[in-house]
């Protein structure tokens, strides 16, 4: 079913396939309100990503009630003085044109790449993680409190100081 584009919804751009397979298991829990999420195919890469994005800014000026979330591994590389997660959001805040920063949104896995989840979770496959991850909705902060993905703290405050929380999720 596609999402009504004139009601509010979130286009997600995904990384890899390990991101799909997290949003599905997150979609399976019931949780989420499935309806309003548009998952695209991984893109490959997390510069396909932002490419992505960038190629699909004018849904944000089209439709008022479009947001959009980017997946992606910030792996645990150093960039200059800055990690990855730090270099990847300058460049998050870099694309996003100042008018749409309270519907664009980055979320993703520290320290490594999605991999690493399966032993922090001590599970064998994404989408078991995924239903994890949203299961305790509105209190998934626990599941997100790990070196892996600890750093998108900010950012899901941000979504639900925003309100799409109160789109995205089904209401307990």
């Amino acid at each position: 079913m596609a999402v009504n584009r004139y009601r509010h919804h979130m286009v997600i751009f995904l990384e890899d396939q390990p991101y799909r397979e997290l949003v599905n298991g997150a979609q399976i829990t019931g949780v989420l309100n499935n309806s309003v999420i548009d998952v695209k195919n991984p893109c490959g890469g997390w510069k396909k990503v932002f490419e992505s994005f960038k190629n699909n800014i004018y849904l944000l000026k089209k439709y008022t009630n479009c947001n959009i979330l980017l997946l992606m591994d910030f792996d645990d590389k150093k960039v200059g003085q800055l990690d990855s997660f730090k270099n990847r959001m300058n460049e998050f805040n870099k694309i996003v044109p100042d008018k749409y920063k309270d519907r664009v949104f980055l979320l993703g896995v520290n320290y490594k790449e999605s991999e690493s989840l399966k032993k922090v979770f001590d599970k064998s496959n994404f989408e078991d993680i995924g239903k994890i991850l949203v299961q305790n909705y509105p209190n998934c902060s626990q599941s997100w409190n790990n070196i892996h993905l600890k750093c998108n703290t900010d950012e899901l405050q941000r979504m639900e100081n925003n309100g799409v929380y109160g789109w995205l999720f089904n209401k307990k």
